[in-house]
């Protein structure tokens, strides 16, 4: 029997159809492109487009955007898939994506049963955790009135137990109602070893308006890097050796709905090489690190979509070699963020 191979990262959640508007057609109705997508497989599709492995963790409804959605990410993104379900009873989850003229996203959750939240935790092979370097999840993992939250608590549980580092994105959209939810998540972004933040997630999750101090509180705990994301203002990478902010690239955006996720499967792409030690990086290897993560995230936003638009190799690094820089001091950038979001 061929021995299984290691795999760089595993990621749980959500595999689902993103339909983008595309605008009007003749007779002045909507018309919508099917686009796959879901954040942690976002995730996992920009790792191995860049060349890593990448398994996953997902129910698929046992329906026509299912089977599409299981056969793209077999053939085409390569993942391993010990661990994809399928439910009879319940639809793959879908979404609408409408666009404003600045290219501002907005999103209408379809209200039906969702096949996303039904992963079983005892159909969860536990071994696609042990042979993993990084393991990714969502809030999505603390749906507790559903099958998902066990199942994310054992694979969590796994993951810590084997040594496997753990990366978090609390990708903030809207004020949780439930707080024990909002604790989950609280608890989650602290005890992460990769964390990525948006100012959004600082000032909800953890009442700070400081992204030094946020950082360092961070990496005061399990963090062993975090990812201070902030689109066309650049990001920042901090560990506890140091820090770098590198500015975004200017390319032309159509889509921005996938970029924080190519830049988080950018980043563990390149902390799950084998020569790389995240205690030891210096501030260099922030800068080549977040001028690649930022090259990703942009590539991504040039085409309409999510998990197909994350860039190969060759595109990131044409992107660094030819696009200009939106030059800007981290101060600069921190307050243009800041007014953007008044």
């Amino acid at each position: 029997m061929e021995k299984e191979k290691m795999l760089d990262l595993v990621s749980l959640g959500d595999l689902m159809i993103d339909f983008s508007c595309m605008g009007k057609s003749n007779a002045g109705r909507l018309l919508f492109e099917r686009n796959p997508g879901g954040a942690p497989m976002n995730v996992a599709a920009q790792l191995s487009r860049l060349g890593g492995k990448a398994g996953v963790i997902c129910c698929l409804g046992r329906d026509e955007h299912g089977e599409y959605l299981y056969d793209l990410a077999k053939n085409e993104m390569g993942f391993d898939m010990t661990n994809v379900q399928f439910t009879e009873k319940d639809g793959t989850r879908f979404l609408f994506v409408y666009f404003d003229q600045d290219k501002e996203r907005s999103f209408t959750n379809y209200k039906g049963a969702r096949s996303d939240l039904m992963i079983e935790a005892s159909k969860v092979d536990l071994s696609q955790i042990r042979r993993c370097k990084g393991f990714n999840y969502t809030p999505l993992a603390f749906e507790f009135d559903y099958p998902i939250a066990k199942a994310a608590e054992l694979a969590l549980e796994e993951a810590n137990s084997a040594g496997v580092i753990t990366a978090f994105d609390s990708n903030y959209r809207f004020p949780f109602k439930d707080k024990k939810v909002y604790h989950a998540v609280q608890n989650a972004i602290y005890g992460a070893q990769i964390v990525k933040l948006s100012l959004d997630d600082m000032r909800y999750f953890m009442k700070e308006e400081n992204v030094f101090s946020a950082c360092e509180k961070l990496l005061a705990g399990n963090a062993k890097i975090v990812a201070f994301t902030m689109g066309a203002f650049g990001s920042l990478l901090y560990t506890q050796k140091g820090w770098s902010y590198r500015p975004a690239y200017r390319v032309n955006v159509l889509d921005t709905t996938g970029a924080g996720d190519s830049f988080m499967g950018a980043l563990i792409y390149l902390l799950t090489r084998e020569s790389v030690d995240i205690e030891k990086l210096s501030t260099q290897d922030l800068e080549r690190m977040g001028d690649f993560c930022n090259a990703c995230a942009a590539v991504s936003t040039m085409t309409r979509g999510s998990l197909l638009a994350m860039p190969i190799l060759l595109q990131t690094e044409h992107v660094m070699e030819t696009a200009p820089r939106i030059e800007m001091q981290l101060e600069q950038a921190l307050s243009n963020l800041k007014n953007k979001e008044k």
